[in-house]
């Protein structure tokens, strides 16, 4: 175990950018370089421990992508088929998120990562999910530890803070 994994997270599945997971059996998922994107955390209250974790870089997917998880919208729909494969119950989910920092002041508009925070707002209530928890905006990156099993989100920042959800 290196210093940062805590004794609880044996198991611990990590989470690339534009990639999603599902775990049911104990293990935490974590995702690490969050700055406009976001991480999208859906897990089943209904108590049978499955839960899963979306790294999105983008709001919305272009006809047919190729990557469904590189976005949002495409994204959180692969997490829920996931979830629902998984075992989970996909009428009694829950969400948690973070990111969508302001990293670069570059166009107009609004940045990436408002936009992907508006994206996720969006997708979870068109699809009735009840959101608990969030940390987003701001100028720091993130990284995240979510224990399906519990709900527990876990953000910790660049700036050395670290929340709890």
């Amino acid at each position: 175990m290196d210093e940062g994994t805590h004794a609880t997270d044996r198991k611990l599945v990590r989470v690339g950018v534009a990639d999603v997971a599902v775990s049911g059996n104990g293990a935490a998922l974590a995702t690490s370089g969050l700055g406009s994107c976001v991480a999208i955390a859906l897990y089943d209250t209904s108590g049978t421990g499955v839960g899963g974790l979306l790294h999105a870089m983008l709001p919305a997917a272009p006809d047919q992508p190729e990557n469904a998880a590189k976005y949002v919208d495409t994204g959180l729909d692969q997490l829920v088929e996931q979830l629902a494969a998984a075992g989970g119950n996909t009428n009694e989910l829950t969400a948690k998120f973070a990111g969508g920092s302001s990293m670069l002041n570059i166009g107009t508009g609004g940045g990436i990562g408002a936009k992907n925070v508006s994206a996720t707002e969006a997708g979870l209530a068109d699809r009735d999910i009840d959101v608990t928890g969030s940390d987003t905006g701001g100028g720091s990156g993130r990284s995240i530890r979510f224990h399906p099993n519990t709900g527990e989100f876990v953000v910790e920042r660049v700036d050395n803070q670290t929340l709890t959800l």
